[in-house]
């Protein structure tokens, strides 16, 4: 990147009117330095901290957070028995009334998710220092130990990919990337903020509720639920994530001497979970017929000079109802009030379904299986529900084992593995690894035989398989 623009960048960014999304893009932009991403993640962190409601219910003592930690993880897990119990009575879903409104789900978590476990790479700088050794782990899981089917940012990427979803992020608002920015930032943290790193971790890694429910709705409409199962088994209290973070606080806060300051800043960073929209918030806002709009309006931007201007509705032609986008949604409410979408009942029974569904329909083939999906759920809307099941149309979504990604390559992961090769030195070796753990970089080829180097090099127990009595006799 040139030097003027990168300062232009820099100089925009620090600018009070900046976006979450252009902060995101900041931070992921493998092309800006790490000081500068280092000088900006401190201003931004500030900030966000400087209007921060602290958690009033987090313990003050350190003696304290355990027993409190378990006894939010019990009262979450009671929870989700309650709700259990209710589905077992005949109980609807809580979450998803359908497949679109969990497509819509997992469209607007989609910023956050791809940015999964990036607060801890920051922490990564201190490998050789035993007292961080917990929150590597755990930052080296998230990456999946280096393994493509592992790797959190891959097995999620790998579902909207596959639900021919991915599209759809490009067109989010502004805020549903408030939290992975505050995410980001602590990936790039100075020192300084190591507490607050540490108290975001220690809230990221428990057991909400939300998460168990919609593991098992999505699982329910036949919606590959592995990203979420993966956060429910490794951090459990036991021996997972949660139990990891708890004794990563206990052995960095006896190193602090200001031991009260530490509590507080670690009280702060178990805030910053709460910042920008949660999954709870999300779901409660669900909208399909938003979504249905801004499908419509994408289309518009073709169809509205392509229709014929023999039809009328309302004395316009539809070219002239595609031609701007409020327009669009005011079509929308005239094809409802002429009967041309009956929502409520059955797809089937409305005219706009059959011209797209049919393949005798004049716009069949105009949408993609994904989008015939979110369309047929909103026009079906109560209808669904009278149903034991819902209608799953032909989407792309298989269960293959196998996640994509690019296996075509400029070079540079030959270059480091013959940089690797060549030098002895553990500290050369990881020094050349490190930037391609970072959050851009660890969901590539590159990155994930990078984390799978450093795991055998610090951490390589985590990589060995179960060995049985029988094979260790026949040794």
């Amino acid at each position: 990147m040139p030097e003027a623009v990168k300062e232009r960048l820099l100089e925009l960014l620090d600018k009070n009117q900046q976006s979450y999304h252009d902060l995101v893009d900041f931070f992921l932009d493998p092309n800006i330095d790490i000081d500068d991403k280092e000088r900006k993640a401190s201003n931004f962190l500030k900030k966000e901290i400087h209007s921060l409601k602290l958690d009033a219910d987090f313990p003050s003592q350190i003696n304290e957070v355990h027993d409190w930690l378990i006894t939010q993880n019990k009262a979450q897990c009671h929870q989700y028995q309650h709700y259990l119990e209710k589905r077992k009575t005949g109980s609807e879903r809580q979450y998803f009334k359908n497949i679109a409104q969990a497509y819509e789900f997992l469209i607007k978590v989609a910023p956050v998710k791809r940015v999964d476990g990036s607060w801890l790479y920051s922490i990564m700088r201190y490998w050789n220092d035993p007292i961080f050794r917990e929150l590597i782990q755990i930052y080296l899981e998230e990456l999946g130990l280096g393994g493509v089917k592992s790797n959190h940012v891959c097995v999620f990427d790998d579902l909207l990919l596959n639900l021919g979803l991915e599209h759809f992020v490009m067109d989010l608002e502004d805020k549903y990337y408030h939290q992975p920015a505050i995410q980001l930032a602590l990936a790039y943290a100075p020192a300084e903020f190591i507490p607050e790193i540490i108290g975001f971790n220690l809230g990221y890694e428990q057991l909400p509720l939300h998460l168990l429910i919609s593991n098992y709705e999505l699982n329910e409409l036949g919606i590959n639920a592995q990203y979420f199962n993966l956060h429910i088994t490794i951090d459990n209290f036991d021996n997972g994530h949660a139990q990891l973070s708890t004794k990563a606080l206990e052995k960095i806060y006896s190193k602090f001497k200001d031991k009260p300051s530490f509590m507080e800043k670690v009280k702060i960073g178990f805030t910053l979970n709460n910042k920008g929209l949660s999954s709870v918030q999300i779901i409660k806002n669900l909208n399909l017929e938003a979504m249905v709009v801004k499908i419509l309006q994408r289309k518009a931007l073709v169809g509205n000079v392509i229709h014929n201007e023999k039809c009328k509705i309302n004395q316009k032609t539809i070219n002239q109802w595609l031609s701007t986008p409020n327009s669009v949604e005011e079509f929308i409410d005239v094809l409802i009030e002429k009967k041309w979408i009956n929502l409520g009942k059955d797809p089937a029974e409305s005219r706009f379904w059959q011209l797209i569904s049919h393949e005798e329909g004049k716009m069949f083939g105009v949408f993609n299986a994904t989008e015939k999906q979110i369309i047929y759920d909103w026009i079906a809307a109560e209808h669904s529900q009278k149903k034991s099941s819902n209608k799953k149309l032909n989407v792309a979504y298989s269960n293959s084992e196998d996640f994509v990604y690019s296996h075509f390559s400029d070079g540079t992961l030959e270059d480091i593995q013959h940089q690797i090769a060549q030098t002895d030195q553990l500290g050369m070796k990881i020094n050349k690894i490190l930037p391609y753990l970072a959050p851009h970089a660890h969901h590539t080829a590159i990155g994930l035989w990078c984390t799978k180097r450093f795991v055998d090099y610090l951490f390589p127990y985590l990589n060995q398989p179960a060995v049985s009595s029988a094979e260790i006799r026949s040794q």
